[in-house]
């Protein structure tokens, strides 16, 4: 029988006080949070919300009929942050509807702030089961360039890796292996193989081992694979696993094939063998106590975290010493690995997929007819802008807030003319600072402004969601349908500008409350044209940059929005850990995580803001470092 949500928060408002069943240290102000839920919250959301926000309505993907288990989901900060935006943002209750009194208003906000200092004392959860998934194609590409030093890279012939968790190609949910994926591993082998043996140097390194005299076929053919496979499976083989592969060269032969022929076979065997293109881990029985990966497996998770391929010799090193569970070894490898140029893998896999910028050297681009300047070489000096930003601040220790706003960029010749900057000339890219407050942080970079722009006009709409999706971790939710198109260019608008008429259709009741929040952060950034140069009109019509972000705070110009963006910082950080946490992970951030990420949070505020102490606490998380 179905029980309403209004119905059951009556029972629950006469009940006694909830006795939940939570694991905290302190037990009086987990007491103290659940009744004040009980007593201060639930009657607030049972007489204005309850109608909107059931499972049967679920209005903006929102129920609090979660609320009727007394267990832990009652303290999902994410939820209720989403509910802390909505308040703050003024778009909840809806325009029309009553607004909350201020002391129900204040409230609300007052539980969920002491709701998330108790998540943070909650103990530590337990660590997730050992998972095993394939290589995706980066890590595909990067592993073959550092076992075999191959010049190629057969992976981006694959099938497109899905996105996962918190938005990565590196999780094990969207990892699925095609037939198409099988025969694409065959080729890729085949190609790798060949070009290996059109190197002398490398190949004479395999064929060290070449059969004599003193030395038979297989006892060469051994010498060559048990170290290949020490590399290749990123842990010492089993004898098994010798035999077997040893078992397919002394089948080649039998075709015809001479040792250094059959060698090759055998090669070919190891790169598409499941122990080489998949990460694994030992699982164990169900009922087992949580245990740490071994040195091995611990050598792979940090090196696929930070560098998106194989462990090297030092790792390799480490893990047969049995020395990779410790905190000093662990702090130390993290160091070395990030200054080690394989880790602008991690700044192309986690920043480029988290930000979305890698975006701008496969989309088309605005029009060439009307944005003659646009070139190839403007798009790659985009990237490279960002990439760098982005490089310095995770490898080099930066302070990730210069995210939200910074006096400083990476330019060359060409980036420099777009963005009016003197002196700067050349190709190569240089750190160099602002000569105004016009710009500052990711959200004013050419990468950004271009690929959140259509061919032919902005796109406050589309700049607006990237702020709050990619930055502060606030996606709006999708539109409703039929909500109509505004022209593809601009100077089809006449005599209004794109912001008129986009005020026009948020003055529709359905369409309001998601512009709200839209709109602002997407009106700050007209200013920058869909290449991402300045502009202070539009079509010779004067733009209007001002608007309101939540809770009234007004701006004029880029550099105040700017200062806005740094008074949400929390939101930013929140958002940087989860994904930070999601990627070292390969999975999406539950709701038994949610102590360990907001311990990361407070490691960042007591680090400045710095990234490197932010990683290296990462990568000694019980979350990371142990298995169920």
């Amino acid at each position: 029988m179905y029980v309403s949500f209004r119905s059951l928060l009556r029972l629950l408002v006469l009940a006694a006080a909830f006795a939940g069943s939570l694991v905290a240290p302190a037990r009086e102000a987990a007491d103290a949070v659940n009744g004040s839920l009980e007593k201060d919250v639930l009657p607030v959301l049972a007489d204005r919300c309850a109608s909107c926000h059931d499972d049967e309505v679920k209005k903006g993907d929102i129920s609090f009929d979660f609320l009727q288990d007394k267990g832990d989901a009652r303290h999902d900060i994410r939820l209720w942050g989403k509910v802390r935006e909505q308040l703050r943002a003024g778009t909840m209750p809806p325009k029309s509807k009553p607004p909350l009194a201020p002391a129900a208003h204040d409230t609300l906000l007052r539980w969920i702030g002491s709701n998330e200092q108790l998540v943070l004392t909650m103990d530590p959860a337990q660590p997730r089961p050992a998972r095993t998934r394939r290589l995706n194609r980066e890590e595909y590409n990067n592993t073959l360039r550092d076992l075999l030093g191959l010049a190629q890279r057969p992976g981006d012939k694959f099938p497109a890796d899905g996105a996962g968790g918190e938005g990565f190609s590196n999780n094990a949910d969207t990892l699925s292996l095609s037939p198409l994926l099988i025969e694409k591993y065959l080729d890729a082998a085949n190609e790798a193989v060949a070009e290996v043996w059109e190197r002398d140097d490398l190949k004479l390194r395999l064929l060290v081992a070449r059969p004599d005299a003193q030395m038979s076929p297989d006892v060469a053919a051994e010498r060559v694979l048990r170290p290949f496979l020490a590399r290749a499976f990123r842990r010492p083989p089993t004898d098994a696993e010798v035999k077997s592969l040893l078992r397919v060269f002394q089948q080649a032969p039998q075709r015809g094939v001479d040792w250094e022929g059959a060698t090759k076979v055998m090669i070919k065997a190891v790169l598409v063998s499941p122990t080489f293109l998949f990460m694994e881990e030992k699982s164990q029985p169900e009922n087992a106590a949580a245990r740490p990966l071994d040195s091995h497996e611990m050598a792979s998770r940090l090196s696929y975290f930070l560098w998106a391929s194989m462990p090297d010799g030092e790792l390799l090193r480490l893990a047969s010493e049995n020395t990779l569970q410790e905190d000093a070894v662990i702090e130390a490898q993290v160091r070395r690995m990030l200054a080690d140029d394989k880790a602008r893998a991690f700044t192309k896999s986690f920043a480029g997929q988290w930000l979305r910028f890698d975006e701008v050297l496969t989309y088309g681009g605005p029009d060439r007819r009307k944005f003659p300047d646009f070139k190839p070489e403007l798009s790659q000096a985009m990237y490279d802008e960002i990439f760098s930003f982005c490089d310095q601040l995770l490898r080099r220790n930066g302070r990730v807030l210069d995210c939200l706003d910074s006096d400083y960029t990476f330019v060359n010749e060409a980036l420099a003319k777009l963005y009016d900057l003197p002196g700067v000339q050349g190709k190569e890219l240089r750190r160099v600072k602002f000569t105004d407050q016009r710009r500052g942080g990711l959200s004013t970079m050419a990468a950004i402004l271009a690929t959140t722009a259509y061919p032919q006009r902005t796109s406050p709409v589309l700049r607006g969601k990237w702020v709050l999706e990619q930055l502060l971790g606030t996606p709006p939710p999708p539109p409703p349908p039929a909500v109509g198109e505004l022209p593809a260019d601009d100077r089809e608008l006449k005599e209004a500008t794109l912001r008129q008429r986009l005020e026009a259709h948020r003055n529709k009741p359905q369409c309001s409350g998601c512009h709200t929040r839209l709109d602002p952060p997407g009106f700050a950034l007209e200013n920058f044209d869909p290449m991402g140069r300045w502009r202070d009109n539009e079509n010779g019509k004067p733009l209007d940059t001002t608007a309101e972000m939540p809770g009234g705070r007004a701006f004029a110009t880029p550099a105040e929005f700017r200062k806005l963006l740094m008074d949400d910082k929390a939101l930013f950080v929140r958002n940087f850990c989860t994904r930070l946490l999601g990627y070292a992970l390969g999975r999406g951030i539950e709701l038994h995580d949610q102590p360990a990420l907001l311990r990361l949070e407070q490691t960042l505020r007591d680090n400045d803001y710095h990234c490197e102490p932010l990683i290296i606490a990462v990568a000694k998380n019980p979350l990371f470092r142990l298995r169920k």
